[in-house]
C-alpha cells in the first residue's frame, strides 16, 4: 500500500514539475512588451474597467500570448497562450490543456487530466499587455498579470518532499 502511495506522489509531483516547467518556459517569450511585469499581483475580481460581452470581441490571440500569473480566491493560478493557440492552465493541483481560439470572442477550451471543469470553456474579456481578464462558464473569473522575464512568480506551489524509501535488496 505505502509503495502505490509513493509511485501517485511521484505521478503527481511530476506532472505538475512538468506543467509548471512548460508554462515559466514561454514566460520569457510572452513578456516582450517592455514593462517588466510592474503589476505582479493579481485579484480576484475583474478591474472595473475590464469590458464585457460585446467588448470582449476586440481581445485577439496576439494579445493574449504568454503567461499570466495571479490568484483567485487566494489561490495561485497560472495561465500559458502559445502563439500556436495551445493554452495550459494550471490551479488547485489542476492541469488544464486545450486551445485558445479566435472567433466572436477569444475562447478558451480545455481539458483537466483529472476530470475537474472549473477553467475548462471561458472567453477572455480583456488583455491589455500587463493584466489579463479571463471569465470562466463555471462562474469563475481570473485576472491575472505578465510577470517579469526571467523571475519566478511568488505563491507557487511547492511539490511535497517524497518519502524515504526502504532499502531494496
Amino acid at each position: 500500500m505505502g509503495e502505490l502511495i509513493v509511485h501517485k506522489l511521484v505521478r503527481n509531483g511530476a506532472a505538475a514539475a512538468t506543467a509548471l516547467a512548460a508554462a515559466l518556459a514561454l514566460t520569457a517569450c510572452g513578456s516582450g512588451d517592455g514593462d517588466g511585469g510592474k503589476d505582479g499581483g493579481a485579484s480576484a475580481a475583474p478591474s472595473a474597467a475590464a469590458p464585457t460581452g460585446a467588448d470582449a470581441q476586440g481581445v485577439s490571440l496576439a494579445a493574449a500570448e504568454g503567461a499570466w500569473v495571479g490568484a483567485t480566491d487566494g489561490k495561485p493560478v497560472t495561465l500559458t497562450v502559445s502563439k500556436g493557440g495551445q493554452a495550459v492552465v494550471i490551479s488547485e493541483a489542476h492541469v488544464c490543456q486545450g486551445t485558445a481560439k479566435e472567433g466572436a470572442a477569444l475562447t478558451l477550451t480545455l481539458t483537466c487530466k483529472d476530470g475537474d471543469t472549473t477553467r475548462t470553456s471561458g472567453t477572455v474579456r480583456s488583455a491589455d499587455g500587463t493584466q489579463l481578464v479571463v471569465a470562466w462558464d463555471s462562474g469563475r473569473t481570473d485576472t491575472l498579470s505578465k510577470p517579469a522575464a526571467g523571475v519566478l512568480p511568488s505563491g507557487l506551489p511547492s511539490i511535497p518532499p517524497l518519502p524515504s524509501l526502504p532499502p531494496q535488496p
